[in-house]
């Protein structure tokens, strides 16, 4: 048997090698930006080890992972903030701050020695892992960032624009939802970490994928907690890992995993800091709960879950001043974002306004009530149902149904028995904060907290009795497999039209390529029967070889699918469309081929990232059509609060609503919506110009206005905005290079 030392450093050079080969493939074909990238991963891996293990006793591998994972996440969004405001976003900003984390560490390191990586992972976790996760990397890297509509609007934008421009900034978002310029953006700050040493997306593209790791390693953790025994533990996060809902959020740049995981951690490092009552982990308690509230706005919709352990460990805690250890973490990572939007634009949740008991504490653009104004806003209780099944994946939620009711018995009487009923009655607790506090609460991906917590009683569907474990454990591999293959139906139902395909039976991987996600499962269970030969002892697989095959597989898949299916993709995963328009594609592949080195504003449509190019080429800006040119959305709400007069503006070009329902009641300029929409209604060509020219911008983009926009914003036959008028116009200025029926590309002539 390999040496433990050793088996972790060939893993991690494997790992190296693997990446470099991926990212060749793809196209990143600088081999120091690889020393760079490994050189922060070994750095912040080193310094958050080293915290770890001198400042927590040893309670496990899992344990282990979850706190690195949480202090070196921490330690990237500290280093982005701290350069971001500085104004020194840049791969050697990264490098010297990475250096000073390893220096400061030093004296940490002989604190306790590395146990060794005891536990093999259970057999058929490795299998689902090792094949799901070649699935996953393969997709992300080959189709990513068209996965995601909004890694293409913001999640990869704004990283993209922090680091050209090398510091933080509120980049706007006017054709789109306006609070995504204000949210709160640790996630983004990952992105901008892993862009940072490819001056592109290569590892970016698939950002989420830690978290998705992470998020199975928490909901392993959190069932082992209350007493499962691994073998049984591991069901909880395989049939995660192979739900729907996550799957496509680990193809992509979001950051909802990132919230989610972060949001299962503090619960279990909640629940250890309440049964130690230890300062230590109510700081690690903040720092993950920090790092939660600053990544998603949403993530104050379940705050309560959180406040509630407080409450717990005050009660029972044998020291109350260990708590107010968790403030500096909260304060650190979750805060600076609120802070900032209150600021700068008056409300901590900018651009909605602060209201409690309904007192507005703190004003913005529009309240609560208007967010509620929405297609995507609900208060049919018979569409609930629906909802939680997205948000599970509907082969999922079938086979979830008797699972968790054969479980939850026997999970309620698991010690300690205060957690497990925190733990049983959180998802119960979750969903009324869900129907009540978010607007858009049809989307259904805000409810997959409810349904990871929900997926914990599938652990304890076991018994004393070793003919029903034995049931049990095949009909939970039954059901791993169902969840892959799935079939070609739906439940029956009349839903909304933006319902349609969510209550589909398809499994998630896609039928044409079952076959080889079938050999990339038999190639991992023959890798374990030849371990057992080995006199491993059992069929088994240990961690690093788990890594090292994970790490092929990965490498195989993805450059297979680049060469099966070349010049289009591979379907490997049934996953929902973007519904991004074929001309767009069109215009952007265009755009990748012909432009470079320009600074391209944009127009019409809220997904500018692929103008930028995967190696970030090109400058992507939206240029406000009036003499404004540095204004911001709350410099325009600011100014258009001082009115008193609620008269219409005069040739107004741009009218509030709701998200596709119209605002009731006479014309006016100032109503309570949530598309104001006040950066669009004054439009002066030559204060547009001028803004050109100001920003150096070589190329206008235009795009036909979408569904949610061209009701409410002038516009020509064609349904291009204003800016599409003033090109045409203007001939000398600007040259028409590219035309399809709902893209535009002009060529910018500077003055003369």
């Amino acid at each position: 048997m390999a040496h433990p030392a050793r088996a972790r450093a060939g893993a991690a050079l494997v790992c190296a090698l693997t990446s470099v080969l991926l990212g060749w493939s793809i196209g990143f074909r600088d081999p120091a930006a690889y020393l760079v990238f490994w050189a922060l991963c070994a750095s912040v891996g080193v310094a958050a080890v080293r915290v770890v293990r001198r400042v927590f006793p040893w309670r496990g591998l899992v344990d282990h992972v979850l706190r690195t994972a949480c202090v070196a996440f921490a330690l990237i969004v500290a280093a982005g903030f701290l350069l971001g405001v500085a104004g020194l976003i840049g791969p050697l900003a990264y490098l010297i701050v990475a250096a000073i984390a390893v220096a400061a560490t030093t004296p940490l390191r002989a604190a306790r020695r590395a146990p060794p990586l005891a536990g093999d992972p259970p057999l058929h976790l490795a299998i689902v892992l090792c094949s799901i996760l070649a699935f996953v990397v393969a997709v992300g890297l080959t189709q990513s960032p068209l996965t995601l509509y909004d890694s293409l609007s913001y999640h990869l934008h704004f990283p993209a624009r922090w680091l050209q421009e090398h510091r933080l900034s509120i980049v706007p978002t006017p054709f789109s939802d306006e609070a995504q310029a204000y949210a709160p953006a640790n996630g983004e700050l990952f992105f901008v970490w892993l862009m940072a040493p490819f001056h592109g997306d290569a590892a970016a593209r698939v950002g989420q994928l830690p978290f998705y790791l992470l998020t199975a390693a928490a909901l392993y953790a959190l069932a082992r907690r209350l007493g499962a025994p691994p073998a049984h533990a591991a069901y909880v996060p395989a049939f995660a890992l192979l739900s729907r809902p996550i799957v496509e959020q680990a193809v992509g740049a979001d950051v909802d995993l990132v919230c989610w995981s972060m949001l299962l951690t503090a619960l279990y490092l909640g629940l250890v800091a309440i049964e130690t009552s230890d300062a230590r982990e109510w700081a690690l308690w903040g720092l993950a709960a920090g790092l939660y509230a600053g990544t998603k706005y949403v993530s104050l919709v379940y705050a309560p879950l959180l406040a509630a352990q407080v409450i717990v460990g005050a009660l029972r805690a044998r020291r109350l001043r260990a708590i107010l250890w968790a403030l500096p973490g909260i304060l650190a990572f979750g805060a600076p974002w609120y802070l900032r939007n209150w600021i700068v634009a008056g409300s901590p949740i900018y651009p909605s306004s602060l209201t409690i008991a309904g007192i507005t504490l703190a004003p913005g653009a529009y309240t609560h009530a208007a967010m509620n104004h929405s297609i995507f806003h609900t208060t049919d209780p018979r569409l609930l149902p629906v909802m939680l099944a997205h948000a599970f994946g509907t082969p999922l939620v079938l086979v979830w149904i008797p699972f968790a009711a054969i479980g939850v018995l026997k999970m309620a009487s698991a010690r300690p028995r205060r957690e497990a009923w925190l733990l049983l009655l959180a998802p119960l607790a979750m969903i009324p904060l869900y129907w009540f506090a978010i607007p858009d609460n049809v989307d259904s991906r805000f409810m997959l907290p409810i349904a990871l917590v929900a997926l914990l009683p599938i652990a304890f569907v076991f018994r004393s009795s070793r003919g029903w474990t034995i049931a049990m454990h095949a009909a939970l591999c039954a059901a791993l497999l169902w969840m892959v293959v799935g079939r070609n139906a739906e439940l029956p139902a009349r839903l909304p039209y933006f319902m349609g395909g969510w209550l589909s039976l398809q499994g998630i991987v896609s039928r044409a390529f079952l076959g080889a996600f079938a050999a990339l499962a038999l190639l991992t269970g023959t890798i374990a029967y030849a371990g057992a030969a080995m006199g491993r002892g059992g069929i088994a697989l240990g961690w690093p070889a788990l890594i090292v095959i994970a790490a092929l597989e990965s490498a195989a898949a993805t450059i297979g699918a680049e060469r099966w299916c070349a010049p289009d993709w591979c379907a490997l995963l049934a996953i929902s469309p973007t519904f991004i328009r074929s001309t767009t594609i069109d215009a952007w592949e265009w755009s990748a081929g012909n432009i470079r080195g320009a600074t391209i504003a944009y127009t019409g449509n809220n997904v500018p990232y692929p103008l930028a190019g995967a190696h970030l080429a090109n400058r992507v800006v939206y240029v406000n059509i009036d003499r404004h040119a540095d204004w911001r959305f709350h410099d325009y709400d600011r100014a258009h609060r001082r009115r008193h007069d609620d008269t219409p503006l005069p040739a107004a070009l741009a009218t509030p609503s709701g998200v596709l329902a119209p605002i009731a009641g006479p014309a006016r300029w100032h109503v309570d919506a949530v598309r104001p929409r006040y950066e669009r209604m004054q439009g002066d060509r030559a204060g547009w110009l001028a803004n050109l020219r100001a920003l150096g911008v070589d190329r206008l983009f235009v795009s036909a206005l979408s569904a949610y926009e061209i009701d409410y914003v002038a516009h020509n036959d064609g349904g291009f905005p204003i800016e599409d008028d003033w090109a045409r116009a203007d001939p000398t200025t600007f040259t028409l290079i590219y035309e399809n029926p709902q893209i535009r590309i002009y060529a910018v002539r500077p003055a003369a």
